[in-house]
């Protein structure tokens, strides 16, 4: 391992990302004195400067040639980094005083998973400064293209291979043929990126949010990260045609981002449009089952749901109540944003229970969702009836497909051991929540899903009190309108790993953290 090289390549990205905060330090100029944030920012500023030149001084003479090895070490070190210089504008402001917090709020909005520990023990959400949140709104849009696209698209000179460290990111159903070119299709990508984040500005503006929620709403739903400017979500905005918008971009950002683009470019018939197809097939029928099912298991219930965050009740005997809920908190779950149109948790089980499945199976692979992603969920569910038929037929030869693709055996085994990788981390992520005597056993078990799915919140186990009300089992509520404030100092910092291995699919942090990979 050249770490001379590591060095340089860090130092480049975390240049990049330093400047980033030049947009909230700008914004900060404009603030009431006593809300101001600009020495914070200011203090970022150079921290990040100072780190970036340490770096580059590391690994200035380490020649030009990278490789395999060194590409991970960047993808996996970067978001550590990135999640420690963007807590410090938290800290230093006094927003997020402790530092623990701060980078679990951090590593949350980079890895556009939306849980935050705001509106519990800290500071209401509402009552940040605006440069804040728009920071957190920008750490969602950078960590929903990937901080490795957006460092590819805006520094390609430093001699990376987009196949290199992109791989990162696409473990699974992919080969060299299927990941975007340098040169050409990372700056489409990026383009059609930004392009669907004006779009969504656009219509959230339209729809009647001011400009500047409009703005940081439609980054965070493109991310699919779900962070938002009020503390009760989308939700408390009361706004059919909102939620309408909310939906529409959730699902489009849960599409494969090159299969819109090879759509839009009319080349149908590209490579990896057939996987890509059927992907986004069995997408839309998942989105359109789950949300028929959410909605007749609301609408057969009937009862009314007293929610006090909002000021208002859902009366879930009206279908088209039940229909709303159902689409939004669906597209939500299942694109992993997040956001909350209704306190979901004190639901009828059938409705959880699918909502479950949402958070385990996510978006399409190249999207900006988390999950396990659909397309590697074919491939499992496509193997479990192979290895049924030829239970049945031992002397039958059958070739594994998706569509009129033939799977290849590195592939399917690759896509078997990111499931057995993921449900492990899950599992061990539960046991140590569950430690916390706080918590009921399926509070911890849907926090570590929704961590490794990068969706944000939670739900525990609940019991009906009076009529439209419910009571929660476990002492801390994780649910839509909550967060992750009061849960221990290493409760947090073991979901801040969850975190990154859930975005980066589990493979390249856990590389990096053997010493086997160290060596030369």
């Amino acid at each position: 391992m050249n770490l001379r090289v590591v060095a340089r390549l860090l130092a480049g990205f975390t240049l990049f990302f330093t400047l980033s905060m030049l947009a909230p330090l700008v914004l900060s100029f404009f603030e009431a004195a006593d809300e101001r944030t600009t020495v914070p920012f200011l203090g970022a500023i150079g921290i990040g400067l100072g780190l970036a030149g340490i770096l580059f001084g590391i690994g200035r003479d380490s020649g030009g040639n990278v490789f395999r090895k060194q590409g991970l070490a960047m993808v996996g070190l970067s978001w550590f980094l990135a999640g420690g210089l963007a807590a410090v504008p938290f800290v230093w402001s006094g927003s997020i005083p402790s530092f623990v917090d701060a980078y679990f709020e951090s590593i949350s909005g980079l890895t556009t998973t939306g849980a935050t520990v705001l509106g519990t023990d800290n500071r209401e959400i509402e009552s940040l400064a605006p440069s804040i949140l728009l920071w957190r709104s920008m750490l969602q849009w950078m960590g929903g293209i990937g901080i490795v696209l957006v460092f590819i698209v805006l520094l390609p000179s430093v001699g990376v291979t987009g196949s290199r460290l992109l791989s990162s990111e696409q473990v699974g159903v992919a080969d060299e043929s299927l990941r975007p070119r340098l040169s050409q299709q990372a700056r489409r990508l990026f383009q059609l990126y930004v392009g669907l984040t004006l779009a969504a500005l656009l219509g959230y503006w339209v729809a009647g949010l001011g400009l500047f929620d409009a703005l940081c709403h439609a980054m965070t739903t493109l991310a699919t990260g779900g962070f938002s400017t009020h503390n009760v979500s989308v939700g408390g905005y009361r706004n059919l045609a909102v939620e309408c918008v909310a939906i529409c971009f959730m699902f489009l950002a849960g599409c494969n981002f090159l299969l819109m683009l090879s759509t839009m470019l009319r080349k149908p018939g590209s490579s990896g449009s057939v996987l890509h197809r059927v992907e986004f097939k069995v997408y839309l029928r998942i989105t359109l089952l789950v949300t028929l099912g959410i909605t007749l298991s609301l609408w057969l219930w009937g009862q009314p749901l007293r929610d006090d965050s909002l000021g208002t009740t859902h009366l879930y005997s009206d279908f088209w109540r039940c229909l709303r809920d159902g689409a939004f908190q669906t597209v939500s779950i299942l694109t992993s944003t997040g956001y909350a149109n209704a306190d979901f948790e004190n639901w009828p089980k059938p409705a959880l229970y699918l909502l479950f499945v949402c958070m385990f199976v996510g978006g399409c692979t190249g999207s900006t969702a988390g999950g396990f992603k659909v397309l590697r969920g074919i491939v499992c569910a496509r193997l479990g009836g192979y290895s049924l038929r030829h239970f049945v037929r031992p002397r039958s030869v059958e070739k594994l497909r998706v569509g009129s693709e033939v799977i290849p055996d590195r592939i399917v085994s690759a896509v078997l051991g990111l499931l057995v990788l993921w449900l492990a981390t899950v599992a061990v992520g539960a046991l140590i929540l569950d430690l916390d005597p706080r918590l009921d056993l399926m509070s911890a078990m849907t926090a570590s899903v929704s961590m490794m799915g990068c969706i944000g919140p939670a739900f525990g186990e609940v019991i009906q009190g009076e009529p439209g009300t419910f009571e929660l089992v476990g002492a801390i509520d994780l649910g839509p309108y909550s967060g992750y404030g009061e849960l221990h100092w290493w409760a947090k910092l073991t979901m801040s790993l969850q975190m990154v291995l859930g975005r980066l699919e589990i493979l390249a942090p856990l590389a990096i953290l053997t010493p086997r990979f160290w060596r030369r």
